[in-house]
């Protein structure tokens, strides 16, 4: 079942925006067939270039954690955290490879703050955008860690400038509302540990950043853009 014609008669970007979150959400939960999945990809592709034109959008890449850069980028020579295999929005793909590049912080004693700071890290909007899905419901359980959401809490943003969105997971708290606009650069969240694996002790604090095409939901990789930035 296709929810998006329903909301888009509407007219109003409240409604795009839960509507997407509610798409997205059926997607995270498996709850829609990857033939249906792949059919309301092109018409929310529709509905954004509608809704949202590129023309009116600032397309300016800011770094996405504040007072950190390329040198926190993971991998030996920068950038080769991404492995977008055979990774696919829907279907039984979308837990395969690593489509995404992680950003790691300075925080040792793994408290979500940042060891020259004291302050938690603040997670800022790549670029101007709209905020189409958030979730801040992840709680650890000892029974299962993580209640099964591998991002734990999170931030969509669609950015019409660049025809991408940006998928922030592992934050702690969430500052960014369902539907803002939200210009490059603007804190939309502070940073943490939750998600499955990111919960664990094994693994050091950081930022799990996905780019896909709108067109598509195809990933991109993010640290040519993340290089714009500077």
């Amino acid at each position: 079942m296709i929810l998006v014609p329903r909301l888009i008669s509407a007219a109003a970007e409240a409604d795009i925006s839960d509507g997407w979150q509610q798409f997205e959400r059926r997607v995270r939960d498996d709850r829609i067939s990857y033939e249906d999945g792949l059919k309301e990809i092109k018409v929310w592709w529709g509905v954004l270039q509608k809704a949202y034109p590129a023309d009116r959008f600032d397309s300016r890449i800011f770094f996405p954690l504040r007072g950190y850069g390329l040198k926190q980028v993971g991998g030996k020579r920068g950038g080769e955290g991404y492995r977008p295999s055979r990774y696919e929005f829907v279907g039984p793909k979308r837990r395969i490879g690593h489509p995404a590049q992680d950003i790691f912080v300075y925080d040792g004693n793994q408290d979500s703050l940042d060891d020259r700071t004291g302050r938690p890290v603040e997670v800022l909007a790549l670029a101007e955008g709209i905020v189409v899905s958030t979730f801040s419901e992840w709680t650890p359980t000892p029974q299962e860690p993580g209640n099964g959401k591998r991002g734990g809490n999170y931030v969509w943003i669609y950015h019409p400038g660049l025809k991408l969105f940006s998928y922030h997971a592992h934050l702690q708290s969430i500052s960014a509302r369902l539907g803002e606009q939200v210009t490059g650069g603007q804190p939309i969240a502070t940073l943490g540990r939750t998600g499955t694996n990111a919960y664990a002790e094994r693994s050091p604090t950081h930022l799990h950043l996905m780019l896909l095409r709108a067109q598509d939901m195809t990933p991109v990789d993010p640290y040519p853009w993340l290089k714009k930035a500077f």
